[in-house]
């Protein structure tokens, strides 16, 4: 329905709006005006509710943690955009992230997934520190590296 990005910025802004109509009755003399804030209130709860339904579920817009464990991604065509959805545990919490495509993450990324796929070990996906000079590109673009996840994390003593 309603096409832009939402936020927890955005529902800290429509709680904030419906907070403020709450304590309108308090500083209105007119009885009848009182009348409006409620549905107003009504409104305001009903626009937050919704906003959180359609904000659950969806992926961050943001690069993933510097370490994390692979589980899964793909690769999608969103408003003639190229976009890796990666889903990604970091400290025992599961996430997805939307991040621009490139080449050589999608390839990093499709090695992971055929080797948890034949091997059956999870892997680990870290972000490369790159150059402060090469910093330059457009997108935030990143290059991301995948590795089998150590026999020692796996199976500790």
């Amino acid at each position: 329905m309603l096409d832009f990005s939402i936020s927890t910025g955005q529902l800290i802004l429509i709680w904030s709006f419906a907070g403020a109509i709450c304590c309108l009755p308090f500083f209105i003399k007119n009885i009848w005006q009182r009348f409006f804030t409620v549905p107003i209130i009504f409104i305001s709860i009903w626009l937050s509710f919704y906003t959180n339904n359609e904000f659950i579920g969806r992926p961050m817009h943001d690069r993933p943690p510097e370490k994390f464990v692979y589980e899964h991604h793909a690769v999608i065509h969103e408003k003639g955009d190229r976009l890796i959805i990666l889903w990604a545990i970091k400290d025992g919490v599961n996430k997805l992230y939307k991040f621009p495509w490139t080449e050589k993450n999608e390839e990093a990324l499709d090695q992971a997934k055929r080797n948890t796929e034949r091997f059956g070990v999870p892997q680990i996906g870290e972000i490369v520190k790159e150059d402060q000079f090469e910093k330059r590109s457009r997108n935030n673009e990143f290059t991301l590296k995948t590795y089998k996840f150590p026999f020692q994390e796996m199976m500790p003593k």
